[in-house]
């Protein structure tokens, strides 16, 4: 899903009350992501500092830099890295509810015919969250000599 960060950038006084600021959006091999974007969406953070920023809308997974500008005839140059970090958060979220869920929730161990697995659940401990199949150490099934677990 994209995403929408605030990014600021200082040019410091001597570059105040611009109204061409703008940025390019260049991925993490060099290649130009989209078009120069400048106007409603880049402003002076306060009038007179030559701090601006602007709202930088980014593709889901998207890293690379922000190449800002001042957009005169002999332009001044900032950059910034965008790891979209959103997105690791998510990544970090999911395995955080994944382990709650492993901790909080039953475990039951089912032994039907040939096949011997440790079933993990939710908290609400109906809901299944992984299964193993369980081995011997010869790599037999069994509940009884657990020497390994594999996921199913």
């Amino acid at each position: 899903m994209p995403i929408t960060l605030k990014k600021t950038v200082n040019f410091g006084s001597s570059k105040s009350d611009l109204s061409s600021v703008g940025y390019r959006l260049y991925d993490s091999g060099g290649t130009l992501s989209g078009s120069r974007i400048t106007g409603a969406t880049v402003g002076e953070v306060l009038s007179g500092a030559g701090i601006y920023s602007g709202s930088v809308h980014v593709a889901d997974g998207f890293i690379g830099s922000i190449l800002w500008d001042t957009g005169e005839d002999t332009p001044t140059y900032a950059s910034d890295d965008i790891d979209n970090i959103i997105h690791t958060l998510t990544m970090i979220s999911s395995s955080v509810d994944f382990t709650r869920h492993v901790t909080a929730g039953r475990w039951h161990i089912t032994s039907s015919g040939d096949d011997k697995h440790m079933v993990f659940y939710k908290e609400d401990n109906d809901t299944e969250v992984i299964r193993f199949n369980l081995t011997d150490s010869d790599g037999n099934a069994t509940v009884s000599s657990v020497f390994q677990r594999t996921k199913v």
